[in-house]
């Protein structure tokens, strides 16, 4: 705060290059860091896919139904105190 009194114009461009250089800078090799961590890291992960058998795929379904009764009932309520 005192550099600002005593050298306003410095204090300024100081000001104005962080903001405008510095911490946009800063933020970008952080997240090339971040980026070239996740990437190393990645070859040490195992994926695993699993094909869905008929019982998951009946689950889905029913909960598909549940759900679309559902937003019936809760539609047709609002119709009902709509009127």
């Amino acid at each position: 705060m005192a550099s600002g009194y005593y050298y306003p114009a410095e204090t300024f461009l100081a000001f104005t290059a962080g903001w405008l250089f510095i911490i946009p800078a800063a933020f970008v090799a952080y997240m090339a860091y971040g980026y070239i961590a996740y990437m190393r890291d990645r070859k040490h992960r195992i994926e695993v896919t699993v094909k869905p058998t008929d019982a998951m795929k009946a689950i889905a379904r029913r909960e598909m139904d549940l759900k679309r009764e559902k937003e019936n009932v809760l539609f047709e309520e609002s119709r009902r105190s709509g009127k």
